[in-house]
């Protein structure tokens, strides 16, 4: 049975990622805004928070499982639907570097390699979104033993924030390759939301205005001693503590205004046409966002297109190769566990 609150969640986020924040960073809609623009950038503790609530809930529904047979079934099942999607969408790259006369046995080698994503061998944006495929991956492979470790009957979100601020400080201060900090930033992040997925108790309204005052208290004493910039894009790529605080803050934020939206209006939302898609294929729709944003740039250059155009036509590409390519998440592997 499909969870409302959950599908409508996951269909805002792709919708925001690939209409506001790379509207924003790839195209220079808003770039007035300065600094203050990067303060959008909540989107990756909420993708993780509901990929660990929906981890949760399909734990929920299937039934516990353990052991290592379990676990191999389930990582060779979550590898086959993660790189299956991108190995199309780096083929399809290597074939417009190709036709750009680029493409090269290196460049095959960057593109099928998720850990490099064709660094050094694109243009625009073809790439610019796929560091996010390793850590996805990553915290993949960690949940089952998350989730274990926090058990069926998970402690209250509020129990967990302070022991995941401490772990991402260390994180922080130990680790010294991005992508180890964006697995346990972002494990974190989908420890909170399995936590919140299992039944822990979540935070009240009263909790969360709290929570929120803490965290800008923070972020901003930290920044008038000089210690952090308020630039939460140079806070993201890696992740920090101060991203954690900026994270919490926005979880905040939206964990309030998720009770005042009425269950009818969030019913009429999943069910219109033009939303389904960011719901049902959002990970197709986020890979193919490189080729959409990167095609509507060269049809905008071509015919000297106003900003407005270029940037309907990046999402209107973007939902069409999305769309075209969204059987691939369907892909799954032979002895995996069905949930």
């Amino acid at each position: 049975m499909r969870n409302l609150r959950l599908d409508v969640a996951r269909g805002l986020l792709m919708l925001y990622i690939i209409v506001a924040v790379h509207g924003a960073y790839w195209l220079g809609v808003g770039t007035g805004a300065g600094e203050a623009r990067s303060w959008m950038l909540f989107e990756m503790p909420c993708v993780f928070f509901v990929s660990g609530y929906a981890y949760a809930l399909s734990l929920r529904a299937g039934g516990a499982a353990e052991g290592a047979q379990y676990y191999l079934a389930y990582i060779a099942g979550r590898a086959v639907r993660i790189l299956a999607p991108y190995w199309l969408y780096a083929a399809v790259c290597l074939c417009m570097l190709f036709l750009k006369g680029g493409a090269s046995a290196a460049a095959v080698a960057a593109w099928l390699n998720p850990l490099q994503f064709g660094q050094g061998h694109t243009f625009f944006v073809l790439n610019a979104h796929l560091w996010f495929i390793a850590p996805y991956l990553g915290v993949a492979m960690l949940m089952p033993a998350a989730a274990r470790a926090v058990g069926r009957r998970p402690p209250a979100l509020a129990a967990l924030m302070l022991p995941g601020a401490l772990l991402i400080l260390a994180a922080d201060l130990t680790l010294h390759t991005e992508l180890g900090k964006n697995v346990l930033t972002y494990a974190v992040w989908s420890v909170l939301g399995y936590a919140a997925g299992a039944g822990g108790a979540g935070l009240t309204r009263a909790r969360c205005l709290q929570l929120f005052a803490l965290c800008c208290a923070m972020l901003a004493a930290a920044w008038s001693r000089g210690w952090i910039s308020l630039d939460m894009q140079a806070n993201k790529f890696p992740p920090n503590p101060a991203f954690f605080l900026f994270g919490l803050a926005w979880f905040c934020v939206w964990s309030v205004a998720a009770r005042l939206a009425p269950e009818s209006m969030l019913e009429r939302l999943r069910a219109a046409a033009w939303f389904r898609p960011f719901v049902e294929h959002g990970y197709s729709l986020y890979l193919w966002q490189g080729l959409g944003y990167t095609l509507a740039r060269y049809v905008g250059n071509r015919v000297d297109a106003p900003l407005a155009l270029v940037w309907v036509l990046a999402i209107l590409f973007t939902v069409g190769l999305g769309m075209a390519a969204a059987p691939m998440e369907s892909l799954r592997f032979s002895g995996q566990a069905k949930r």
